[in-house]
């Protein structure tokens, strides 16, 4: 319910609507990714830097355990994920 209901909806609103996600089934690897395509390095930075994303990372964390985030440069089309 919270990913469809507020975090998907909260990534739109603010400027991260998501790409890809990716849930795996086995092994010792993140069992759910969520891909976020950003146009820019300086977007991207406004966004993790505001309110609203940290609102959603502390309301996603009541249903998740180790939380991680990673910046990567997009090959190709110069974005970032």
């Amino acid at each position: 319910m919270f990913v469809n209901d507020r975090l998907a909806p909260g990534l739109v609103e603010i400027g991260l609507p998501p790409h890809d996600v990716y849930y795996t089934a086995y092994g010792d690897v993140p069992q759910i990714m969520v891909v976020l395509d950003v146009p820019d390095l300086a977007a991207l930075q406004d966004v993790l830097a505001s309110r609203r994303w940290q609102e959603l990372k502390q309301e996603l964390s009541q249903y998740i355990e180790d939380y991680q985030e990673r910046v990567v440069k997009a090959n190709g089309d110069g974005g970032f994920f």
